[in-house]
Parts: C-alpha cells; sequence; structure tokens
C-alpha cells in the first residue's frame, strides 16, 4: 500500500472526481473538525472490541469457547483488514458521506447505477439505524439487570426496560447536535477504550482464578445443536466480526475530515490495527478468566453473575463500576452510530435519495450539524424501540439485521469494482493499494460473502416453538428492506433520485 502513488492503471474521466451536486439545494457543507487521530479516536470508539467479547459472553460459549474466539479473531481481524484496505482506497477517491452508496453509483454499470446505489445507500442506512438500536438496547438491559440484583424487589417491565432505553437515546440526540464537540467525544471514548480495556484486564487477571492453557487453546467447545465441527469454527467469527465491523463510521464523517483523502484510509487502517490487537488482548484475557461459564449461561445475562463472582461476590462495588464502564462505552458507541447514520441520511438527502430530501439536507448552522438527518436516524431508532411491548422476537429481528445490512454495504462497492474493473480508479489517489490491490479486492469480496453467508444463520439450533428466540430473522429482515426500497423506487426514488 502506498501514498501518493500513480498507478500504471489507466485514468477515467474527470468526471469521476467531481463533487457530487447538491440537485438544486442551496449548497451546504459541513465544517472539517476531525483529523486523521481523532477520526481514528472515533473508529476505535465504534468498535470497542474488547466490549464484544464480554456482552457476547454466552455466544463465545456456545460456539467454539475462547479456543475459538482467539484463533477466530486473528482471522477475522485479517478479513475485516482487508475490507477496510479496498474501502480505504475508495474512500480516498471519493471522500462524501454517502459513502458505499457514493462508491456504488460511480463504479456500477451505468444501466445498473442509479437502482443500485439507491438500494445500497438505504440498506447501510437501515444497517446504522438497527445497529444502534441493538446497541442501546443492550445498556438498557444491562442497567435493568444490574437494579434487579442489587433491588430483587424491583421488576424490569418492558416498559421500564423501553424507558431506559428512550432516556438513552435522547441523552445520545444530545452528545450528538454540537458538531465542534464531537471529537472530544471521540478521543474520550478512545481513551476509555484502552484505559478501561487496561483496568478490566487487570483487575481480572489478579482476581479472577484461572484456567490452564489447555482449556484457553485447545478445548474446543460446541453447545449450539450444530454436528459439524467446521460449520461451528465458521460461526464462531460472529463474536470478533460485531467486534470489528464498525469499519464504516469513518467514511460518512469523511466529509468533516481535514486533508480527507489522505487522512480517512490511513485512520481507517491504524483503527482496524489497534481494534484487532486488543480484541485479541481481550480475548486472551477473556479466556483465561472464564469463570464458572455453564453455571453463568443459566442465567438472562452472564456477564453480570460473571462480573459479581470475580469482583468480591458483590453486585455493588467493583463488579458495578466495570458494567458502568461498559454502559457508557455502549452509549458513546451508540453516539457515534447515530454520527454515521445521520451523516449517511444527509449525503443521501443531496441526492434526493430520500423522501423531502431538501428538508433533510439541510444543516443547522449555529449547531453546525445536520440537525434533521440527525433527528430521523434517532426518531428511528425510538420508533423500534415500541416493538419490545409487542414482541422481543420482532425486535431481535431488526436488530440482527444491521450487522448483516452493513455487511453487504462492504460487499457491494468492492465486487462491483471487481466487475467494472480496477481501470474505473484514476492513476493518480491519494491512497493505493498498487499492484496488490486486485488480489486485496478479491480477498476482500470472498471474505465478506462469507460473512454475509455466515450472519444469515442462527447461532443455535434446531428452531422450534420452545426455543424461536434463536431463530435468525437477519435475512428475512433484510430482504424485506430490499422489497420495500425496491417499491419505493418505482413509485418515487427513480423520478427523484439523482447521480
Amino acid at each position: 500500500m502506498a501514498l501518493n502513488e500513480k498507478e500504471t492503471e489507466e485514468s477515467v474521466p474527470n468526471e469521476t472526481m467531481e463533487k457530487p451536486e447538491s440537485t438544486g439545494q442551496v449548497e451546504q457543507h459541513l465544517n472539517k473538525v476531525y483529523n486523521v487521530w481523532t477520526a481514528s479516536a472515533y473508529q476505535v470508539l465504534m468498535m470497542a472490541s474488547w466490549t464484544c467479547n464480554l456482552v457476547l459472553y454466552s455466544t463465545v460459549m456456545t460456539l467454539g469457547g475462547p479456543m475459538m474466539l482467539i484463533y477466530s479473531t486473528i482471522i477475522v481481524a485479517i478479513g475485516q483488514g482487508l475490507v477496510m484496505a479496498s474501502l480505504g482506497e475508495l474512500c480516498s477517491v471519493w471522500p462524501y458521506s454517502g459513502g458505499q452508496q457514493t462508491f456504488t453509483k460511480h463504479l456500477a454499470p451505468p444501466v445498473a447505477r442509479r437502482f443500485l446505489s439507491y438500494c445500497t445507500g438505504w440498506v447501510v442506512l437501515m444497517g446504522e439505524i438497527g445497529t444502534a438500536a441493538g446497541i442501546v438496547m443492550n445498556s438498557a438491559q444491562i442497567i435493568g439487570g444490574v437494579v434487579q440484583l442489587s433491588q430483587p424487589r424491583f421488576e424490569l417491565t418492558r416498559w421500564v426496560t423501553f424507558l431506559i432505553y428512550a432516556a438513552l437515546l435522547i441523552l445520545s440526540l444530545l452528545f450528538s447536535l454540537s458538531q465542534r464537540h464531537l471529537p472530544a467525544v471521540a478521543v474520550l471514548g478512545g481513551f476509555i477504550t484502552l484505559f478501561g480495556g487496561i483496568a478490566w484486564a487487570a483487575t481480572f487477571l489478579a482476581l479472577s482464578p484461572k484456567r490452564d492453557t489447555s482449556f484457553v487453546f485447545t478445548e474446543f467447545i460446541n453447545s449450539s445443536g450444530y454436528t459439524s465441527s467446521a460449520w461451528v469454527g465458521i460461526m464462531s467469527f460472529y463474536t470478533p466480526v460485531y467486534a470489528l465491523y464498525g469499519t464504516d463510521g469513518i467514511m460518512h464523517i469523511v466529509e468533516e475530515m481535514q486533508d480527507a483523502e489522505k487522512s480517512a484510509p490511513r485512520a481507517m487502517i491504524w483503527s482496524i490495527i489497534f481494534s484487532g490487537v486488543t480484541s485479541l488482548l481481550g480475548a486472551l484475557v477473556m479466556g483465561f478468566c472464564i469463570g464458572d461459564w455453564e453455571a453463568y449461561l443459566e442465567t438472562d445475562f452472564p456477564i453480570i453473575p460473571w462480573f459479581v463472582d470475580t469482583l468480591n461476590g458483590s453486585v455493588t462495588g467493583g463488579s458495578t463500576m466495570v458494567l458502568i464502564v461498559i454502559v457508557f462505552l455502549n452509549f458513546l458507541i451508540a453516539v457515534s452510530v447515530n454520527v454515521a447514520g445521520s451523516r449517511l441520511a444527509w449525503g443521501m438527502a443531496r441526492d434526493h435519495a430520500l423522501p423531502w430530501s431538501n428538508f433533510f439536507f439541510r444543516i443547522n448552522h449555529k449547531l453546525e450539524t445536520p440537525l434533521h438527518s440527525t433527528l430521523l436516524v434517532v426518531a428511528a431508532e425510538l420508533a423500534l424501540g415500541f416493538v419490545v411491548f409487542g414482541s422481543n422476537y420482532a425486535f431481535q429481528a431488526i436488530v440482527s439485521m444491521g450487522n448483516a445490512a452493513i455487511q453487504l454495504g462492504y460487499l457491494i462497492p468492492t465486487l462491483v469494482l471487481l466487475v467494472s474493473g480496477r481501470k474505473a480508479l484514476p492513476g493518480e489517489r491519494a491512497f493505493s493499494l498498487g499492484r496488490l490491490g486486485l488480489a486485496i479486492n478479491v480477498l476482500s469480496v470472498c471474505w465478506t460473502t462469507i460473512i454475509v453467508i455466515m450472519l444469515f444463520f442462527p447461532l443455535s439450533v434446531p428452531i422450534n416453538s420452545e426455543n424461536i428466540m434463536n431463530m435468525n430473522w437477519a435475512v428475512m429482515m433484510v430482504g424485506a428492506v430490499v422489497i420495500l426500497v425496491t417499491a419505493d423506487w418505482f413509485f418515487r426514488g427513480r423520478y427523484q433520485y439523482q447521480v
């Protein structure tokens, strides 16, 4: 990979490099408040790799155990690194907040360009909304679980869970309103990610009974119901993918970065390296300090009794403090995801991909932020929260869509680049994969295809009326989004969307 390297590949006409037009609106710009380091902190916060291992404790111990968590983290870090490199190169050519939508509209064959980029933008936007909703609901459930353990008379009803969820969402909205303070939020989250992880690791290594190396590195645990060990090995990618899949965040704040053509790819590469290393270290610590995992899996939130047993056997004091750190990190991650989603919606509105695009494209110059797009994203997440009153399964269906939808957003631009050929990229660009470009793009497409397929399978089988909660609704929900977006395209989008 090289910076400022002139390619021998054929250049494309200059119009490929032109800035997307505002399609008749008064041109509006976001201030450039991020540099390469604050953007890297933003991306590291979005991935918050070590906390994801913890909150998915039951998934880790169902699909392979610590052994597979460690080995799959190495594989996933390499795979997601390839994806990051491919997307980083595209981001250096088209540094606009539409991200994958923008890449697709420039790279797809002319006959499919408008429709495919339109669908890509909407699928990724729905993925961002579903992801943020899942993060906030997870925090609400952890808060409710801690209160329930400390106050046994407290009843954690769906209404209480929703109120906690709504309060966290509204607070995340307030944190994301002022653009000038967002880099500080990112740096704060980056420091908490780093030093919170160190504090957690040091505490558990000091206090927890240790498993031997044989258990950590060689004992394969499979309680998923799948009979194929090879397939369980692939399914074990789920946890590290969840920890390392927030790789598109920078692509949506790129218009707010200084010297974005160079800074964005650098931040993307450095953040995946840092997050991959911390995720692996977290997996190692988790493996040696896993505790009485069989007993913990009998509870609704295994992470809570694990912390309580390790930290002096009390739900108060140390265990509560560590859980607060995780909840606060989750909260800051939700802020970051909402920022990414709002910028994506803002970029889509510039191309009239949204209904009432003129309204959602406006920037509030007092707050220096696309206020209407931000409110749209948070309102959608708040509406999703009402689903918990009808069915926990329905909410789980929406959340399961998030990861798969975003991974599809990684796949499509790189796939259309391979179809169009690397000659579709300009010869001179700020970040180039050089002669390795084709190989990296091919490996990136193969890797993302495997992950998308894996994300459509349930984590445990069999699926029947007694354990319907194990059902993976991602394929149904992504299909529903595609159907709705296609219908919207024929009734509205094809008349308004401009590329």
